[in-house]
């Protein structure tokens, strides 16, 4: 009886799980060209391919890493790299705190697994998976996260390995790929918008911020302020042009 019970539990945790793979299968497109991007740049700041699948392993988030490269490539020092990370990944503990309550029926160590391989698009698939289930089964997230952790990996090792497969002229001529990468980031964002003029005035501050102090202060202490002051005042004016409307 006690092995009917077990059979039946493994089986549903199986098919669980590959509901989770599948689930994750819309997404992958997406990590494999921010990954690939990530681990050419990677490659351009003077980590291995080595080096770069165990970032891409444990860090395991874009933005964090290409400001990671970014730093590192700068000279910065270590705390500042340290401290710049946690600050790009700070929203993951609010994405983190926001998915807990359909986790209730789990385990401390079922969540805690869940959280650390949480990323922006799991976060998106799993709300709209609690919003038509009213939960999230651990072993459907553990598929789903699964999924996209591998190929965010694999995806920057591959980008790592073909940057580094490329000439020395080459290499020398794609140094400007990071920055690149940042702008087009950037732009990006902007034409999604729908507050483009608030995202302007918060891309003016971030420059001018950087224009008065990068002659005064670290490069890696700029960005921080740079984005610390420009993030703060369009928070503060979001928060009043909602008020407003009301």
């Amino acid at each position: 009886m006690s092995t009917n019970i077990n059979t039946a539990q493994g089986g549903e945790f199986a098919a669980l799980f590959r509901a989770g793979v599948s689930a994750c299968i819309p997404t992958i497109p997406g990590y494999w060209s921010i990954g690939f991007a990530a681990g050419a740049i990677g490659t351009l700041s003077g980590f291995s391919v080595l080096q770069t699948a165990l970032l891409a392993a444990a860090l395991y988030a874009g933005s964090a890493q290409f400001l990671f490269y970014s730093l590192w490539a700068a000279g910065a020092e270590m705390a500042s790299v340290v401290l710049s990370v946690f600050l790009v990944n700070l929203r993951y503990l609010l994405m983190s705190s926001s998915v807990s309550v359909f986790f209730r029926d789990c385990t401390t160590w079922q969540k805690v697994v869940s959280g650390l391989l949480l990323t922006d698009e799991t976060f998106g698939v799993a709300v709209q998976h609690a919003s038509q289930h009213g939960k999230v089964p651990f072993a459907w997230m553990l598929g789903l996260n699964v999924s996209a952790w591998l190929n965010w990996i694999v995806a920057c090792v591959l980008g790592a390995w073909l940057a580094s497969a490329l000439p020395p002229s080459l290499m020398e001529g794609l140094s400007f790929s990071l920055v690149s990468m940042f702008i087009g980031l950037v732009l990006m964002t902007w034409f999604a918008s729908r507050r483009k003029m608030l995202e302007t005035l918060a891309i003016i501050v971030a420059v001018l911020a950087t224009l008065l102090s990068a002659s005064h202060l670290d490069l890696s202490v700029v960005v921080i302020i740079a984005a610390s002051v420009s993030a703060t005042l369009a928070t503060v004016l979001l928060r009043i042009t909602k008020k407003g409307g009301e």
